[in-house]
């Protein structure tokens, strides 16, 4: 009866506040690519025969490009040992590019149906998957329902919960442990997880500590795009040591790239929205700098000594990683959360944070116990980076103790895809 009232009210909520928040979507969608690319597939229109589409095998889905990163990762694993086909569907356009210049074979990259009565059923009916695996906590109310009802099992991998999230959950406790118990599995990332998810109604029984997909380090795939990138570079850093200034908000672009060129180095940014190209050059002009724009195409006759590199793409942020003398985490400067920074440290680049990292909590604490990473405020940043790009050894040192601590993660995408074969055709 609680399932009921809990379906019933969210099915007379959520289309209200999807129509309130669609003008803003679509033109996100637009700004982004999203047009001409299947969008109206969240909408339960597809533009193939349902008789040409991938059958029976798994349905995989990933919000956003981080989130669909490692599920690429886990499908790449995946396919080591199953020839079945897999759909992976994602909710964004950036997202959905990713999945597309992947080009994994027998992996249909779709737009998720919005989760609204009638959507997720057309779907699944189209694709008839044997098991859907979920990439992190992304858990819809109808979808869930209708693979239940359906018995098609559903597993989440790579889960994690900040302690943040955990105290909004625990106030609606009841609709969690409702949500979450059509889940037949979970893969938390560590015991900390663990615990999280079970305060907020997870059943014990189902969770299992996997570790994260994404802190994996062994196997990952090398990148195709950096001898282009280093080439890039070597034209504009002009034999300055490189700082990224990765997944950058408002106002981190000038704050950053001000503290490289204080200390010597040559800023290269990849904010965390490349929407956001006009604001971040505009920013960085009234900061006195020169930038270049990736998506502008070849780099001008003569790189002026102010000049900034700005990648302003999508799906690029790793094989710029890979390039850097020192990585400076966004968002966590002059936003709260943190990005991730392991890109970073798993290409063994020394890595400095603001003090907000609350969204790694854990990584962050275990990175601190080890030494293996730097953090400051936006003030002493020049300072900070100043000293890591003057005492090589020390750099070296603690960022080997960072690519150690990381290990405790080893064979988590193996352990992930083992989990789903155990739901696989059940």
């Amino acid at each position: 009866m609680k399932r009921f009232f809990f379906l019933l009210i969210y099915n007379l909520l959520f289309p209200v506040f999807l129509l309130l928040s669609l003008p803003g979507y679509l033109i996100k969608m637009k700004r982004r690519g999203g047009f001409g690319t299947g969008l109206s597939e969240r909408f339960g229109i597809y533009r193939r025969p349902a008789a040409e589409e991938p059958k029976g095998g798994l349905y995989v889905h990933a919000v956003s490009v981080g989130e669909v990163f490692i599920a690429l990762k886990f499908i790449r694993e995946w396919i080591k040992t199953h020839s079945e086909p897999v759909v992976l569907s994602t909710s964004t356009a950036t997202g959905h590019q990713v999945v597309r210049d992947a080009a994994l074979p027998g992996v249909r990259a779709l737009y998720s149906p919005l989760d609204v009565p009638g959507l997720s059923g057309r779907c699944l009916s189209r694709f008839e998957p044997k098991a859907v695996v979920l990439i992190e906590a992304e858990l819809w109310p109808n979808f869930a329902e209708v693979c239940h009802r359906r018995g098609i099992p559903m597993v989440m991998l790579n889960a994690r919960l900040s302690p943040r999230s955990e105290g909004r959950y625990k106030k609606v406790r009841g609709i969690t442990s409702l949500l979450f118990s059509r889940l037949n599995a979970l893969g938390a990332q560590n015991e900390n997880d663990k615990g999280r998810f079970a305060g907020i109604g997870v059943v014990e029984d189902i969770i299992r500590v996997t570790g994260s997909i994404k802190f994996d380090v062994m196997g990952d795939t090398p990148a195709a795009k950096r001898d282009d990138f280093r080439e890039i570079l070597a034209k504009t850093a002009k034999g300055r040591p490189v700082v990224l200034a990765a997944s950058t908000h408002a106002g981190e672009e000038a704050l950053i790239a001000t503290a490289t060129r204080e200390a010597g180095a040559f800023p290269l940014i990849v904010p965390r929205h490349a929407e956001r190209r006009a604001d971040v050059v505009k920013d960085l002009q009234a900061a006195g700098f020169s930038p270049i724009l990736r998506t502008t195409g070849e780099l001008p006759s003569e790189v002026p000594d102010n000049a900034c590199y700005v990648a302003d793409t999508t799906g690029e942020l790793r094989d710029w990683t890979a390039l850097a003398d020192v990585a400076i985490i966004g968002k966590s400067f002059l936003a709260k959360g943190g990005q991730n920074p392991v890109e970073a440290i798993a290409a063994r680049v020394p890595v400095i944070t603001g003090t907000d990292m609350t969204n790694f909590a854990d990584l962050v604490a275990l990175l601190e116990t080890t030494g293996g990473i730097w953090r400051c405020e936006g003030t002493q940043l020049a300072e900070t980076l100043r000293g890591v790009l003057q005492n090589e050894e020390e750099r070296a040192t603690r960022t080997e103790k960072a690519y150690a601590a990381l290990h405790i993660h080893s064979g988590a995408t193996r352990r992930s895809v083992a989990l789903v074969e155990e739901f696989f055709g059940a």
